[in-house]
């Protein structure tokens, strides 16, 4: 099986761009590896993959389709970079072209090849047309890939779209704070996406770490897990020691206070594991506690940069982008999270600074932080 991979985003990278072609050489095998060996080698602007062993075609795209950095996929027919040649290939593999509508679409990376792109063409053209197909430019039933390399001509009945951005990896390692809700698998997503490696942090009301291994929790990982080349890494804590201490809290600045102190954690683990920044799924004025001046008090306990990827999205085009990556239907199953549990009927949707910082000093958040910490188990998937 031969397949070829092609990228754009990373061909703008420069002097960098062979550390990005590593990244996405490493990641694409990896997200293969379960399927058996395979090898890979740059050819004509392109990473070529291949397999001494038939694979199961649906099974490949499947993978690599889940693989940052990569734009198009064809599993190819390599032949001898000779038109006679091009077109004994092309006919062998016609049979399910006859009767439909088709188009060429040539490609020379070899400039030294003897005939244009065009010319190509229209001989590979008019020999499908003899075989039994028709011709449509604009709107075809089938297309035929053909790309012309210095040592052997690609040709390929498909080209499969891929997800696009940058190879995870290449962006640096982030923590995603991580609910039961819909929003923040998309954020970790979309992070994924331009390279970020990241890891989750989620804050749980069981009475034990281990009741989050058979909560949905670890089912959106499993999502999530897909677009990764390596595992993923959950740091499940109890919200206890928080809890606590709400009872003397005012209940409509509670939330604020709640996720100042999610970020205090965040911070925390970022020292220790060395994460250059936070992920929240935040959508500004979707919820109380996601106003503009809300945001600017959670802010302020932190020490890293908060990245925040849906902040201009609404509601609807979250969820259209949960059902795109498959974390939709998990992330509407019932589940208790701990902002569910702390959010007030009438929550205040503009917490002073100040009023934040002088709840979390008298609550002593410096020895809740500590204490939560110890609690903390660490799960991957």
């Amino acid at each position: 099986m031969l397949i070829s991979i092609s990228f754009s985003e990373v061909t703008t990278k420069g002097g960098n761009r062979r550390l990005f072609e590593n990244m996405l050489i490493r990641n694409a095998l990896a997200s293969l590896a379960p399927l058996g060996s395979f090898k890979a080698q740059r050819r004509g602007g392109r990473v070529l993959l291949s397999s001494e062993k038939e694979h199961d075609a649906d099974a490949v795209k499947s993978a690599l389709t889940k693989t940052f950095g990569i734009d198009a996929i064809t599993i190819s027919i390599p032949a001898k970079p000779d038109i006679k040649e091009i077109e004994t290939a092309v006919l062998a593999h016609s049979s399910d072209l006859v009767g439909h509508s088709i188009r060429v679409e040539a490609k020379r990376s070899d400039k030294m090849f003897s005939l244009t792109s065009q010319q190509i063409n229209e001989t590979i053209g008019a020999a499908l047309v003899n075989a039994g197909c028709t011709v449509d430019l604009e709107n075809p039933e089938r297309t035929i890939f053909i790309n012309i390399l210095p040592q052997e001509a690609l040709i390929s009945f498909e080209r499969i779209r891929g997800p696009g951005g940058l190879p995870v990896g290449s962006g640096g390692k982030m923590i995603s704070l991580l609910s039961g809700g819909i929003d923040s698998p998309v954020s970790s997503w979309m992070m994924m996406k331009r390279g970020c490696e990241v890891d989750f942090l989620h804050l749980h009301q069981f009475p034990d770490n281990k009741d989050v291994r058979n909560s949905k929790m670890m089912r959106i990982l499993q999502k999530l897990r897909e677009y990764s080349p390596k595992k993923l890494r959950l740091f499940a804590v109890p919200y206890n020691e928080f809890y606590k201490k709400t009872l003397t809290m005012e209940p409509r600045n509670e939330l604020v206070v709640f996720r100042r102190f999610i970020m205090h954690l965040a911070n925390e683990l970022a020292k220790e594991h060395g994460y250059q920044g936070i992920i929240t799924g935040d959508s500004i004025g979707q919820v109380a506690s996601q106003t503009a001046e809300n945001l600017l008090a959670t802010n302020e306990a932190s020490q890293l940069p908060v990245y925040r990827p849906l902040i201009g999205f609404n509601k609807q085009e979250i969820v259209d982008l949960a059902m795109k990556i498959g974390t939709f239907e998990v992330s509407i199953e019932s589940y208790k999270d701990c902002c569910s549990l702390v959010a007030h009927k009438s929550p205040c949707t503009r917490v002073p600074l100040k009023v934040a910082k002088r709840m979390e000093e008298e609550m002593g958040i410096e020895e809740v932080v500590k204490k939560t910490l110890k609690q903390i188990e660490i799960m991957e998937i």
